[in-house]
């Protein structure tokens, strides 16, 4: 039976970590759906980077307004169907493909359309469902953004992230040669193990000099950058002429930085990089989508869901984003797999 009401996570204004005084637990009514509509009830969400730039006020897409219900992505479960929809049935895991505004599913319900839920394959579990639009899709947008010609070379940092390494296993699969950059020598057996033509540790190792060892001194097509700051300019400097690095995330919180006369006379280029300019560019949505839930299906790709995810209940939320601001060495998969269970207390 559906409550007449539920247990949402609202942001009343826009506030720093770690104080996080405008995100509050709070009551709200449960809608109905109108003629094309489903309720969907939503058990499972992840905090995403992007979630955290919401509390702060900084996400460059859904709303800039407050007060307003957060939360980005999840998975949820049909309870109530709508007049005329025939698609979907009672009882029917979802996602949001993507969800309404990209925001709204740190709540225990949520009327949709219809026509914007995918249902879940069996094959897949209730925290990788959960994670199955940002990172998945991100990760996607990326390779075919950057992809090189034949034989040739990308680089991408942060590669040990949740994302870096979806990133690495999807180039694998498609037969595309990456280097992958991270800051410490221990990082790089899983990478080598996931496929990456090779893996710089920039702890013991110079990573323009690498690059240039590994592609015969010819340097990367393109790259893909989470850092910013100073990595973007080693990166920028370790491509061939007129290379470009796509910057997509900003961990270590400092201005871009580029080599003037490299940018100059080596026609190089620096752009950032978001999902929804790239999915407004599709030719075909649909069929990205289907391919990235085969990708999930048949284990191309594997989320974070086991020993380095973590659940927290309603009442722990400002523990949980302390917990995600605070992860060793700001690595994002600790980010991108903190699971909220909303339930009411």
């Amino acid at each position: 039976m559906v409550p007449n009401q539920q247990t949402q996570v609202q942001i009343t204004h826009f506030s720093k970590l770690p104080q996080l005084d405008g995100v509050e637990v709070i009551k709200g009514d449960v809608p109905s759906p109108g003629e094309g509509e489903v309720l969907c009830q939503i058990f499972l969400r992840p905090i995403n980077p992007t979630d955290v730039h919401a509390v702060q006020g900084l996400r460059p897409i859904g709303p800039h307004h407050t007060p307003h219900i957060a939360g980005g992505e999840g998975v949820a479960k049909v309870v109530k169907l709508g007049k005329g929809v025939q698609n979907l049935e009672e009882g029917q895991r979802v996602v949001g493909v993507p969800w309404t505004g990209l925001y709204g599913t740190w709540q225990q319900y949520r009327v949709m359309p219809a026509e914007s839920l995918m249902p879940v394959s069996d094959k897949l579990s209730d925290k990788v469902a959960a994670q199955l639009w940002v990172n998945p899709m991100t990760a996607k947008g990326l390779v075919e953004t950057s992809k090189p010609p034949e034989g040739e070379y990308m680089i991408q940092t942060a590669a040990g992230s949740t994302l870096g390494r979806m990133i690495t296993s999807i180039a694998k699969h498609l037969g595309i040669k990456i280097i992958d950059v991270v800051r410490r020598t221990a990082q790089k057996e899983e990478l080598e193990k996931l496929g990456a033509a090779a893996v710089i540790a920039t702890d013991k190792e110079n990573l323009i000099e690498r690059v240039k060892e590994i592609t015969g001194g010819n340097g990367a097509y393109a790259a893909i950058d989470a850092v910013g700051g100073e990595t973007t300019k080693q990166v920028a400097m370790a491509l061939q002429d007129g290379g470009t690095v796509y910057v997509y995330g900003a961990l270590s919180g400092d201005p871009i930085q580029v080599d003037t006369l490299d940018t100059l006379y080596k026609y190089k280029k620096v752009e950032g990089w978001l999902l929804g300019t790239w999915l407004g560019g599709l030719k075909d949505f649909k069929a990205t989508i289907q391919e990235v839930c085969g990708y999930l299906e048949d284990e191309v790709i594997v989320p974070d869901s086991g020993g380095r995810s973590h659940a927290f209940p309603f009442f722990a939320l400002a523990f949980a984003f302390a917990f995600s601001a605070s992860a060793p060495d700001c690595e994002p998969s600790y980010l991108y797999n903190l699971c909220l269970h909303l339930y009411a207390y």
